[in-house]
């Protein structure tokens, strides 16, 4: 029997790669392109060590947990030893997760009497076709499936009563606001994708110019160009968006300069989002000032974390 190797290291190469990526995603860990690939380059290299003398290293399951643990310190580093255990269990979590739903995917279509006569899907040289198709194609979009859960989780978790810190900077102009992070905000541009936040006039003053700030349950009316100061109008964005009453409306945006949230000791930059100013109080209670679009955590670089 032929067995072509290239093929599955690529294949697992790829499927470690992607394990690895969830891992972070999942644990919001920050890493390297080069220590991500590095890892998976580790840990897809055991397919080509069980054809050699030194396959007995990870034929026991200390071995494998022993290399299990050095793919995790490649991919990640190690700075404390409950964040590296931390990593070492999310690793295998989405390992069991994904591998077992191919598992049932792949029981659920098994039938070797449908592809056994037919000389398109006899691959006998090449393994088992069901085989290849669950993984070429289930793994992908159960990786996706398992991403979104994942958001989802963390979304849930930040009910309506929590807080966080953010600073905005317009050219030489800082804001700072008292900020709601609300799961029902889906508001984002639908060419960029951006996310939208809100911002009300109490902690602008009147370092923002009158005219991009929207009133309050009226629609909104586009104000003159000549209004907004000229280095403003190439910043601006118009958001649409369906009104409490179904209509579709405007919202007028601008895109800041930087976006650094302070949230479970963590400085988070978002790199891409939009602003909405507002002149009327979004907090009947005062408790903020601001309200963030989810994804603005969730997608965020954490440029600090607090010791």
């Amino acid at each position: 029997m032929v067995v072509y190797l290239d093929a599955i290291w690529a294949l697992n190469l790829f499927i470690d790669a992607c394990l690895l990526k969830l891992t972070a995603l999942m644990l919001k860990r920050q890493t390297s392109r080069l220590r991500l690939w590095s890892g998976a380059v580790i840990a897809s290299a055991i397919v080509l060590m069980l054809f050699t003398p030194a396959a007995f290293i990870v034929d026991q399951p200390l071995g494998k947990l022993l290399y299990s643990a050095l793919i995790i310190l490649v991919a990640f580093g190690f700075h404390r030893v409950s964040i590296f255990l931390q990593n070492l269990a999310a690793f295998y979590f989405t390992a069991f997760a994904t591998g077992g739903g191919l598992f049932a995917v792949h029981y659920f279509f098994q039938d070797a009497s449908f592809y056994a006569s037919n000389r398109f899907l006899n691959t006998t040289n090449y393994g088992d076709p069901i085989s290849w198709i669950t993984v070429c194609i289930g793994f992908p979009i159960l990786w996706f499936f398992s991403k979104r859960r994942i958001d989802q989780t963390v979304v849930r978790k930040w009910n309506s009563t929590t807080l966080a810190d953010v600073r905005l900077r317009f050219f030489d102009i800082c804001i700072d606001a008292r900020a709601m992070i609300d799961s029902g905000n889906k508001l984002t541009d639908p060419l960029t994708g951006a996310p939208v936040m809100f911002v009300e006039k109490s902690v602008c003053g009147e370092r923002i110019p009158k005219a991009l700030f929207q009133t309050d349950g009226r629609q909104f009316v586009s104000p003159e160009l000549s209004s907004i100061p000229e280095e403003w109008q190439n910043r601006i964005a118009w958001i649409p968006y369906r009104a409490v009453d179904g209509s579709n409306q405007l919202s007028l945006a601008v895109r800041p300069d930087q976006v650094v949230i302070m949230f479970e000791g963590k400085k988070i930059e978002c790199t891409k989002s939009l602003v909405a100013f507002v002149d009327h109080s979004l907090s009947p209670s005062g408790d903020f000032s601001s309200i963030l679009h989810p994804d603005m955590l969730l997608h965020g670089k954490v440029i600090d974390t607090a010791s």
